[in-house]
């Protein structure tokens, strides 16, 4: 084992070993931590999410140099199609793509020969074309999974032609089946099974610029960097949009859902466990499962790390091993900032109607992307500042389509 992942894991464990003895002291009773035991608590658990960051980058990290370090034939890179593999031609297709990619971003379209061009090219220049990169989404996407959390746990559905359609929502679902004699048929339904909204990729941009001088250095990648501030920047927005947005030439966030079903608190402006508990276990037990995950804020999981039930158990439990996620009442949860805090004030307390979390079934969130993602270089625009922009498009869709099969929580 790595040393730096071995010593990174020794440290996370200290830290939970350490917060921990500061919980057990009052598990099973019904006092809440003192002030000074309730920070040192907190900072010992979000230095350990730092750990835990660390730990899965490194973790990351030496996988890749595995995959680099094992012999080539182990890679599969020269399979024949009959075995399923790529073949010699496919090879060569994508390796011509991807260094007429790059004498375009040096040089521009003068730099491309026209055969390059062509294979570049989606539509005539004077028509407003650009240059696509049919590559770049399918290794975007997964950097875009390492940041955001909705792209990391939703249903990625395979890339589509532009322009395509997708009707997976059930607004008024089918009525279930009936037990029946041999000869009857059951019940009928004649309600129409899909909704009014439809997925459809939408376009969403970026323009990115990179110095000349910089570009003229033969050590820096510019693919390389255009496509990581590609993928962050896109990103950004792809998760604002799954989670808040309002579907009108985006996507349809998770909280913005028709009729999502909603648990609100006891008490107006309060968050109890017995409010946790009562939460979780409003969401049917079909979709109590493997997949089912918590969406939140971090301050919502903080405050949850001290709440106890009615017998002093903590709701929150920490992965002690490396690799087991934490869990909220055995549920893990993942973080996006794009959930609101539900919190404000000092001392912080929770506000009225505020939304903080939400628990569902990641298998019923779709995302859809466009096929090939466009690029296009602009010159003449910043060469007063000795800079070339490269101006980014992709397409991409989302929305819960199947409401039941999530439960938001509402504090009163």
């Amino acid at each position: 084992m790595n040393e730096r992942i071995k010593a990174l894991q020794e440290r996370y464990g200290r830290l939970l070993t350490d917060a921990e003895s500061i919980r057990e002291q009052y598990k099973g009773k019904s006092d809440s931590m003192k002030p000074d035991e309730l920070q040192r608590f907190n900072g010992l658990m979000d230095e350990a999410d730092q750990v835990m960051a660390q730990l899965e980058a490194e973790e990351k990290s030496a996988k890749h140099q595995k995959f680099l370090n094992d012999p080539v034939n182990r890679k599969g890179f020269f399979q024949d199609k009959e075995r399923g593999g790529s073949t010699r031609d496919e090879r060569e297709v994508k390796e011509l793509r991807r260094v007429a990619w790059l004498k375009y971003a040096q040089h521009g379209l003068m730099g491309l020969t026209e055969s390059e061009f062509k294979d570049l090219s989606v539509a005539n220049p004077a028509a407003g074309g650009f240059l696509t990169v049919d590559t770049w989404l399918a290794e975007m996407i997964p950097m875009q999974k390492e940041v955001w959390a909705m792209r990391r746990i939703s249903r990625t559905l395979p890339p589509v032609p532009v322009g395509s359609v997708i009707s997976p929502a059930e607004d008024t679902a089918l009525s279930d089946a009936t037990w029946t004699t041999e000869i009857l048929t059951g019940a009928t339904d004649t309600v129409e099974p899909f909704g009014q909204r439809k997925l459809t990729p939408h376009s969403l941009a970026k323009r990115v610029l990179v110095s000349r001088d910089l570009m003229r250095n033969p050590n820096f990648d510019v693919e390389a960097f255009v496509r990581q501030e590609m993928a962050y920047k896109h990103g950004l927005p792809e998760e604002e949009a799954f989670v808040n947005g309002n579907g009108v030439g985006r996507p349809k966030g998770i909280l913005q859902t028709t009729s999502l079903p909603t648990y609100t608190t006891a008490a107006a402006t309060t968050l109890t466990a017995d409010d946790v508990i009562n939460w979780i276990y409003s969401l049917p037990a079909t979709y109590a499962n493997a997949r089912t995950r918590i969406l939140s804020n971090r301050s919502f999981i903080r405050r949850c790390r001290t709440l106890k039930d009615g017998v002093g158990n903590y709701v929150w439990q920490s992965g002690l091993q490396s690799g087991n996620p934490n869990t909220i009442l055995d549920i893990p949860y993942e973080l996006s900032d794009r959930v609101a805090t539900g919190l404000s004030g000092t001392p912080e307390v929770w506000t009225s109607a505020a939304v903080p979390a939400v628990v569902f079934d990641s298998r019923f969130y779709w995302i859809v992307d466009a096929l090939g993602m466009e690029i296009q270089r602009v010159e003449e625009l910043y060469a007063a500042t000795n800079q070339v922009g490269f101006i980014g498009r992709k397409q991409t869709d989302g929305m819960l389509v199947r409401a039941e099969a999530a439960y938001s929580l509402t504090i009163q």
